[in-house]
């Protein structure tokens, strides 16, 4: 995690306040910004701790698939350790994880050592009829107990959707989501994690011809609350009849973390590997 280079205290003993000269400052994004372990990724998109990134796209499409081998990716070459919160795939993680590192010439001994030491997963599977909802600020809750114990750098909640939403009744859906995004990105900074959220369009998005078309940020249910609020937005967009998926970078608020533009991964469907198409990105 990235270290904050501290001055002299607050001022009167109140918290956050500084004067100018003592403020707290943060090292550039690009001196703590993390490779993907992929180098045309790279370009266009990069980790870093109290990062809030949103992924976007159509069921089916490969965004948990790819999520897995990004993962999987900074476990192998940071010793990232990742929170998953993933209700809808919950019982394939082991699995799909297991293909993975296996198909890039891991041991099954070694992947028992990943599983063991990098990967932690709040299950969803309700433990008593009168467990909570399982709402944003349950699964936060969770988080914060564990964060330091077992030195997590990324939490990874997917999806959005499967959440429980615990909106006030006089509190419309764009202000929910507003506040709710709000939330997490308050959670990143104060924790120093890296959160990826994932979110399905609210339907599919058809061009004029009739075929569907890859969807925005914008076409995840309360607009652009979505595009506004993250400091990276991610668009997985696949053709299955090729076996080749394209990652887009929509979204990159700090300089130092990427760039517009977009990145293509041939995706073995036996193994849910994603490899980059040498120099395919623009």
């Amino acid at each position: 995690m990235a270290d904050i280079l501290k001055f002299g205290g607050p001022r009167h003993g109140l918290p956050g306040y500084y004067t100018l000269a003592d403020l707290p400052q943060q090292q550039s994004i690009a001196d703590i910004a993390r490779s993907t372990g992929w180098w045309e990724l790279d370009q266009i998109f990069q980790l870093y701790p109290a990062q809030f990134v949103v992924v976007t796209g159509i069921a089916g499409h490969g965004k948990s698939t790819f999520l897995f081998n990004l993962l999987h990716n900074a476990a192998k070459h940071h010793g990232t350790r990742s929170f998953l919160f993933i209700p809808e795939n919950e019982r394939q993680i082991r699995d799909r994880l297991r293909k993975i590192h296996l198909a890039q010439g891991g041991t099954e001994h070694s992947f028992s050592t990943v599983a063991q030491h990098y990967f932690y997963v709040q299950s969803a599977i309700p433990t008593n009829w009168e467990a909570p909802p399982m709402t944003l600020d349950w699964v936060l809750k969770q988080a914060s107990c564990v964060i330091e114990e077992d030195q997590l750098d990324i939490l990874l909640i997917d999806p959005w959707n499967e959440l429980e939403h615990a909106k006030r009744k006089d509190q419309s859906t764009t202000e929910y989501i507003g506040e709710s995004l709000m939330l997490l990105k308050a959670f990143a900074r104060s924790q120093n994690v890296t959160i990826i959220l994932v979110a399905h369009p609210t339907k599919t998005v058809f061009s004029e011809s009739g075929k569907a078309r890859m969807p925005g940020l914008a076409d995840i249910e309360g607009s652009m609350n979505w595009y506004n609020k993250c400091d990276n937005g991610l668009i997985v967009w696949r053709d299955t009849e090729t076996n080749t998926a394209q990652v887009v970078s929509a979204k990159v608020r700090e300089i130092g973390a990427g760039k517009r533009g977009v990145c293509y991964f041939h995706v073995d469907d036996a193994t849910g590997v994603f490899t980059p198409m040498h120099g395919a990105v623009s």
